[in-house]
Order: structure tokens, then C-alpha cells, then sequence
């Protein structure tokens, strides 16, 4: 069902938009430009020795950078992702903590802040302000200022790219430079398909955005590899477009979520999938056999009921030649696609008003 709203019409993005979304997403390829290669080496680095374990903490928007960073470097670094209040005892001084926070003042991520420095462990920060910042440039840690102004989850190439530098700078990771460019490279060729100024019958982000209007989206990725596109996208969807999104990744859903595809009742849900055009034979084979039970399960519920309205399954494929630059072209694709779903549902992308409700009622 297509909205009524154009997607090609300037004025509808003025009218929703009031507080400029728009501009923080296609700021993607600018913001790696900031925090990767305009960042100054911190002299701080050559105090941090003997890292055997990362463990990043973050909440929301600023947690994802550590899941698509434990994603990129798991071969080369043992990282882990802490998203509460609480870290896991197994702290002492060879641990580097990295905390997380575009406003620095998440009460889970001071918390875990506080746990690591009564631990002893190594401490850096990724944050714009508040009480990190404070406790960053007051105490000595090695802490990456990012620009202030952006809403968290569109800030995702400041804090991801931050945490980036941060490895260089330690020595646990190999240079990036070149994987950077490429990245952004992808990124600026990205964008001229599908920013505003594209009709909608050239985008493929105005395209889904009205395939998915209306509708739930359920979001697999292909393998674990790409879970964190799969759950970034479901959290813009969220945040931006103000409706329920799921996400789950092969082949753990075919031991439990694929039985609800059986349901009748499943008119009002669009799966979506995220693959990589180069997808290994054991994950691609089971990505395969789900649709065509989907497609034929569809099928025999129309001969029994032909007034049913058929799930039709949506697929969006990563591109680029590196890992790295697969991963943001498809950020910044499903941002987008989350932004254009906000126009259509008549909300502004940037309010986050249940969120706000929240925090001022803890």
C-alpha cells in the first residue's frame, strides 16, 4: 500500500523534518573525513600496555559502533559489547575499556565507566561532553572528542570511526587508512543514488521505504556476520519511523522463528533480507529454502482463501569491496530507508518523545 504522501516532493521532507535528520545522514562520508583522518594522535596512547581484552560499553545509537567494531576485528582483537549497567568480574589491568557515549552522560555507561576505573583497568572515551568529558580531559584517559548537534544514531561514523583510531593508536590493529577510503569512496557514490533529489522510481531507498509503509518489518541477516545491519536497521526504523521493526539472523531463526511464517496472521509483517552477494554456499542454501517455504506456504493459503493477502519477502544486498565498506554503504542505505518510512508515516525522525518520557521519569 503506497502512501500519499510523495517522496519527490520537497516540501514534504520541510513539513516532517523540521530539525534536519536528512542532513545529519548524508553527513556519513564528512563524518569519517572528521574522526578518522582530520583526528589528531592522542599523546596518551603510549601509557596504554599490555591490552589482552576490549570490552566497550554503550548504550543504544553509540553501542552499535562496538558491535560493528567486534564484527570487523573479532580475527584480530577480542572484543566484547557491554550494553547495561553491569560488567562481567573478569576485569583487571590488561582490560581496555572503552566507553561510548555521544552525550556522555548515559547513567548504564558512567556506571560501567566507574566499574572499570575501581577495577583498575584501562580506560578510553568516545563522547561529545557531559560527565565522560569531564572525567576524560580532568583525570588523563585517552578520550576521542566528537562534534556536538547530532542525534546519537546518526552520529555512527564519529563514534564508529573514533573507536577506530583508538586501536591504531594502541597498536591492536593494523593500519586502516586504505579500507577507510574505500569505505568512504562507496559512501559518496552511494549517495548519488539515493539522496532526496532522486525520483522515487531511480531510488531504491523511496522504493522500499513504500513497500515497507504500513507493514512490520522482520529483518533477517543472511549469517551473524551482518546481525549488526540487521539490528541497526531495525533500531532506525524504530527511532526514526516510529514503528515496531524485528530482527533476527540465519540460521539461528530456523531453529525457532521460522514456525511463525506457518501463521495466517502474518499480512501485516514483510521480511526483509540482508545478504551479501558473495554469501557463503551453507548460509546462502538455507536463505534460499526460507523463501521458497514462505512463497509456497503463501500460495496454499490463497487456494484456501483467496481473498488472503500474500507476505512478500524484500531483499537488500550489501556492496563494496571490503567488509568495512559493506557495512556502511548498507548503514547508510537503511537509514535512508528509515528516513524516507518517517516522511510516509507523517513524524519527524528526529523526536524521540516516549525515549525523553523515559529518562526524565528515572
Amino acid at each position: 500500500m503506497s502512501s500519499l504522501i510523495s517522496l519527490d516532493y520537497t516540501g514534504n521532507f520541510n513539513r516532517f523534518d523540521t530539525e534536519h535528520m536528512y542532513e545529519q545522514i548524508i553527513s556519513l562520508p564528512q563524518q569519517i573525513k572528521e574522526s578518522y583522518f582530520n583526528q589528531e594522535k592522542s599523546d596518551l596512547a603510549r601509557y596504554y600496555k599490555n591490552i589482552s581484552k576490549v570490552y566497550i560499553c554503550g548504550m543504544g545509537g553509540s553501542a552499535i559502533a562496538g558491535d560493528i567494531a567486534k564484527t570487523l576485528f573479532v580475527d584480530t582483537l577480542k572484543i566484547s559489547v557491554f550494553k547495561d549497567y553491569n560488567l562481567p568480574p573478569f576485569l583487571d589491568e590488561t582490560t581496555l575499556g572503552i566507553v561510548c557515549s555521544y552525550s556522555g552522560n548515559t547513567a548504564e555507561t558512567v556506571s560501567c565507566f566507574e566499574i572499570l576505573k575501581e577495577a583498575g583497568a584501562q580506560i578510553a572515551m568516545v563522547t561529545s561532553g557531559g560527565i565522560l568529558k569531564h572525567y576524560g580531559t580532568e583525570e588523563g584517559y585517552l578520550i576521542k572528542l566528537i562534534p556536538p548537534g547530532f542525534q546519537p544514531r546518526a552520529a555512527i561514523g564519529h563514534l564508529f570511526f573514533s573507536i577506530v583510531k583508538i586501536f591504531e593508536e594502541l597498536e591492536l590493529i593494523e593500519d586502516q587508512n586504505i579500507n577507510v577510503k574505500l569505505t568512504h569512496l562507496n559512501l559518496t557514490t552511494k549517495l548519488k543514488l539515493i539522496n532526496r533529489d532522486v525520483e522515487e522510481s531511480k531510488n531504491f531507498a523511496k522504493g522500499l521505504a513504500q513497500k515497507i509503509f504500513k507493514k512490520i518489518p522482520v529483518i533477517y541477516s543472511s549469517n551473524p556476520q551482518l546481525f549488526p545491519l540487521a539490528y541497526r536497521f531495525k533500531c532506525q526504523i524504530n527511532e526514526n519511523a516510529k514503528t515496531h521493526a524485528f530482527c533476527n539472523t540465519f540460521s539461528e531463526m530456523n531453529h525457532n522463528e521460522i514456525e511463525g511464517w506457518e501463521s495466517y496472521y502474518n499480512n501485516s509483517l514483510v521480511p526483509i533480507f540482508i545478504s551479501d552477494y558473495e554469501e557463503r554456499k551453507k548460509y546462502l542454501k538455507r536463505v534460499q529454502v526460507f523463501k521458497d517455504i514462505i512463497r509456497l506456504s503463501e500460495e496454499e493459503k490463497k487456494q484456501e482463501n483467496p481473498a488472503h493477502e500474500e507476505v512478500e519477502y524484500l531483499e537488500i544486498y550489501t556492496d563494496g569491496k571490503t567488509l568495512m565498506g559493506k557495512t556502511f554503504s548498507t548503514i547508510l542505505l537503511c537509514d535512508m530507508i528509515s528516513y524516507y518510512l518517517a516522511i510516509l508515516n507523517r513524524v519527524n525522525p528526529s523526536e524521540i518523545n516516549f525515549i525523553d518520557m523515559l529518562k526524565k521519569s528515572i
